[in-house]
């Protein structure tokens, strides 16, 4: 039977990017010969918080945020119209009061409710308090008015970007569910996968008293094809539902994963543009990765979560085929790992099909790197950017993490040689590891100096303990950390203690990495550029002359709380190397962080 469905995505999400899950559900759903409606509220709904907000509202010829809108997505903007609107964007965002967290900074939308603890209470009490949400007028003055007018049979709203979007999610199916009683609401997405032990718990049943009918936790291909068919979700496979007695049941996954080379091309939606001139869609190969770290649970919602991706895996021709089906030029390849081989067989087959397009890419930072002549067969191949995970500079952490292919001896030629072949490189750092003393993280100031000026983006992060992940599974730093009570369901990470160190060292020693970053050479450009969507228009060559441009602008803030990291700093170093030092600077501390690269092979030698 035809069905009548919408798919919403949330507010809170990056308005840099579309989102594929929901397009591959639009396609596999329209296949199957439903009328389908796709929602990018995630962009609507910012831009009508921003537009309420706007101090020229009422005069939008003259008004900076809609002028900032236009540049955003005009290809003849330059450096100066792009940094305006990311000014723009930030002073408008940041005058709005609001009990919420938000902002539009740099690269990401940085949206907290009040509500927002990962609690199943405080989730309850925002859909108590909902007309509170920033995005509620949104919801109730457009989404809401527009469900109304189409009569959906099925109602879906993705939590897919970050677990805080569930109380967006909550909110907005409420509405939904008052509006239109008789639609069935349904919640998706990956983080709902990653939060399954809060089923279990009493209070979480009352989500189905006043917002939802269903939850997927799985792949959605197969169930929502199975609540398209029946609108009943005790019959859809990876659904969640509550039984009329009260009990919360959780039906097992699908018995036959979807086949990646099996499923119709993504359909997305084309009306809404994303924050860029061009359209750059995102696309995924295959399912689950198999080099499966310790502390990953990304594809927790996999259907073959930590099984082997091989039998799931798109071949280059079919994935050729498909961007040629999207029709666009740029993609985001958003798999956990894209290897070079694969890589290298899609230019292949899209220079055997007459179709041009580049990439960016998730891939590990191999010795395959150290061959200038891959990097080169890499962008011949049309690969314009690289994200890697160096994570750490100790190669004991990394063994123990289980990333022995990463070699920090050759991470900095590795990087040169991708850059000097004309390949955008990110690199991810992880601050905190369990067991590694934080001096090692104070290293990344030297390595960052000397090869800076052949990285485009750094991510620095804190250590998180992944539910679903092999070392929270198996207890692997249960030496060097305690697993506090998981009180907060609705968090994908666990709370914990470090029993060797303190996690204000650990905050600090983020703080000046942090900092390093901020000084690094490209820093202001790619917070004036958001993501590859916008830089990878751009040859490294132009890169760094518009970075030059931006620099004259004036210098970026240092990091929040920077005196007070750099006045922790000499109580690790005593502790863990036995020396005693003061810093009066930043600077100070990069002096000294050259000093111990020497103390730290030494120790490695001795090994």
């Amino acid at each position: 039977m035809k069905r009548k469905i919408i798919i919403t995505n949330l507010p809170g999400g990056s308005p840099w990017h579309k989102d594929l899950g929901t397009a591959w559900l639009n396609g596999v759903l329209r296949n199957e010969g439903h009328e389908v409606i796709l929602r990018d509220a995630h962009i609507l709904g910012l831009e009508y918080v921003l537009r309420e907000h706007d101090p020229h509202k009422a005069d939008p010829e003259n008004s900076l945020l809609e002028r900032a809108l236009c540049m955003i997505r005009d290809p003849k903007s330059g450096p100066a119209d792009w940094y305006l609107t990311r000014r723009t964007f930030e002073d408008i965002s940041r005058s709005i009061i609001t009990p919420d967290t938000f902002s539009v900074a740099r690269n990401n939308v940085h949206y907290i409710s009040a509500y927002y603890d990962g609690t199943i209470e405080q989730a309850c009490e925002a859909i108590n308090n909902r007309e509170k949400h920033l995005f509620y007028d949104y919801y109730a003055q457009v989404e809401v008015p527009l469900a109304q007018k189409f009569n959906p049979d099925i109602y879906g709203i993705s939590v897919s970007a970050d677990e805080r979007q569930i109380i967006q999610g909550l909110i907005l199916a409420s509405l939904i569910k008052e509006a239109l009683p008789n639609t069935l609401v349904v919640l998706g997405g990956n983080i709902w996968s990653r939060v399954m032990s809060a089923f279990t718990m009493p209070l979480f049943a009352s989500f189905f008293d006043r917002s939802c009918d269903a939850i997927v936790c799985r792949e959605g291909f197969e169930p929502f094809k199975e609540l398209a068919a029946t609108l009943n979700p005790s019959r859809a496979s990876g659904t969640v539902w509550r039984r009329k007695s009260g009990e919360i049941i959780v039906n097992p996954p699908t018995k036959t994963p979807v086949r990646f080379n099996t499923l119709p091309a993504p359909i997305f939606e084309r009306t809404v543009q994303q924050w860029c001139p061009d359209v750059v869609l995102p696309f995924q190969t295959s399912q689950n990765c198999t080099m499966q770290c310790e502390f990953c649970s990304i594809s927790a919602g996999s259907d073959t979560f930590l099984k082997s991706p091989l039998s799931r895996s798109m071949s280059p021709t079919h994935i050729a085929e498909n961007i040629a089906k999207l029709g666009v030029h740029r993609i985001d390849f958003v798999d956990e790992l894209l290897p070079i081989k694969k890589q290298i067989a899609l230019g292949e087959e899209l220079k055997r099909i007459g179709y041009e397009a580049t990439w960016q890419c998730y891939t590990t930072i191999t010795d395959d790197f150290l061959d200038p002549e891959i990097c080169r067969k890499l962008y011949n191949a049309d690969l314009r950017k690289v994200q890697m995970g160096l994570e750490s500079l100790s190669p004991e952490t990394l063994k123990r993490e289980n990333k022995r292919w990463n070699r920090p001896d050759h991470y900095g030629q590795c990087i040169i040689n991708l850059w000097k072949a004309g390949i955008q490189v990110h690199i991810f750092i992880i601050v905190g590891l369990p067991g590694e003393p934080l001096f090692w993280s104070l290293l990344w100031l030297p390595f960052l100096e000397r090869y800076g000026d052949f990285i485009m983006t750094i991510k620095a992060g804190r250590y998180r303990p992944a539910k679903m992940s092999p070392e929270v599974e198996t207890g692997l730093h249960s030496a060097s950390i305690e697993l506090l009570p998981d009180n907060k369901p609705l968090h994908t990470n666990r709370d914990f203690r470090y029993l060797k160190t303190s996690m204000k060292r650990v905050e600090a020693m983020l703080t000046l990495v942090e900092q390093a970053c901020r000084e690094h050479t490209f820093y202001q450009y790619s917070s004036t550029y958001p993501w590859w969507a916008n830089r990878g228009r751009h040859s490294n060559a132009e890169i760094q002359e518009i970075a030059a441009s931006l620099r004259l602008l004036g210098n970026e803030s240092p990091a929040p709380h920077l005196d007070r990291a750099i006045k922790k700093l000499p109580g690790i170093i005593q502790d863990e190397l036995g020396q005693k030092v003061t810093f009066r600077s930043f600077e100070d501390v990069q002096k000294f962080a050259r000093t111990i690269e020497k103390i730290v092979k030494d120790m490695e030698d001795k090994r």
